[in-house]
């Protein structure tokens, strides 16, 4: 029955990485045909409007509802900028539960255990895919904001309006930034004003720097000034904030790694003295406190991580 459970097990794992190697292909042809996602949208004279729509549509925003629960979740979820169809994250989400259901089993903790486990972990790995990617995303979006203001300092230095400006970033940019930019394009020709197009834009991406633009543009327009030379000094001060960034990371390196080898040494040492010895724990599980053993410690190494982690996140 095992020998079943590991065939199928790795038909699963061959599934998942062939159609994963797959998307990766088309996403690079893809990028090559085109410089951003949403350039590639309009190919053929396609209205903005719909594409406009079809970008908000598969990012599930939604701006209004600011303070519904749903509502937040949707807009972290969107700032990771996937796009995965319902059917396709249901199927991820099968394979990676059974997978995990039978790596549990042979490890003894009992059938509800497992399943339980299965189904937690399923979870978590979406959590920690979805929080991944969302970081990744906004640090690709925070290296790309100094050049796309470079972009928009020069086109104002030729004489274009803050609107062109901003379109000409969303053709000559790929993604994260170019996309962005190109929402927010759109949203200045359907009407919209410029400080509600970039507070939508900050909703979309989560990154704090798109609230400064913000705040620097709206003084720009109630107190005047040259615009771009606030956009130049913004440029200058994200690169420097980066940098900065990238200096606590490497400090804190050794700390963060350590946080995360606490994490994972108990599991490994488990599955170590499993193998070695598979009735070694036995005992614990007979004596029918396993369950609660098994919990309370869980709980204890979260709390000991979160603090770990605590303590190498600073502020800047």
């Amino acid at each position: 029955m095992q020998t079943l459970f590991i065939y199928f097990a790795v038909f699963v794992a061959v599934l998942i990485a062939v159609d994963a190697l797959l998307r990766f292909l088309r996403t690079s042809m893809e990028k090559q045909k085109s410089i951003n996602y949403r350039m590639s949208l309009l190919k053929g004279d396609s209205d903005r409007t719909v594409v406009y729509r079809q970008m908000l549509k598969e990012r599930g925003l939604d701006y209004g509802l600011k303070h519904s629960a749903t509502n937040t979740i949707k807009r972290y979820v969107s700032q990771s900028g996937l796009r995965l169809e319902l059917g396709r994250a249901a199927f991820y989400s099968t394979a990676v539960c059974v997978v995990l259901f039978m790596l549990a089993m042979p490890l003894g903790p009992g059938l509800a255990i497992s399943a339980v486990g299965a189904v937690s972990g399923t979870a978590l790995a979406w959590v920690a895919l979805v929080a991944r990617r969302r970081q990744q995303r906004i640090r690709r979006f925070i290296t790309q904001l100094p050049e796309a203001l470079d972009v928009i300092v020069r086109s104002l230095a030729a004489g274009h309006p803050l609107p062109v400006s901003i379109a000409l970033v969303a053709r000559e940019m790929p993604d994260p930034i170019g996309s962005e930019f190109g929402m927010m394009s759109d949203e200045l020709t359907y009407g919209t004003d410029i400080d509600t197009a970039t507070r939508n834009m900050a909703t979309r991406v989560g990154a704090e720097e798109i609230n400064l633009l913000a705040i620097s543009l709206t003084v720009q327009r109630g107190a005047g000034g040259n615009l771009a030379e606030i956009l130049a000094n913004l440029a200058d001060m994200v690169r420097r904030r980066t940098m900065l960034k990238a200096k606590i990371k490497a400090i804190s390196a050794e700390g963060r790694m350590t946080s995360w080898f606490m994490l994972l040494f108990p599991f490994g040492l488990y599955g170590m003295l499993k193998l070695l010895k598979p009735d070694y724990f036995e005992p614990l599980w007979q004596s029918g406190y396993g369950n609660m053993f098994l919990m309370s410690a869980a709980a204890l190494m979260l709390i000991g991580m979160a603090i770990l982690r605590k303590l190498v996140n600073f502020d800047y």
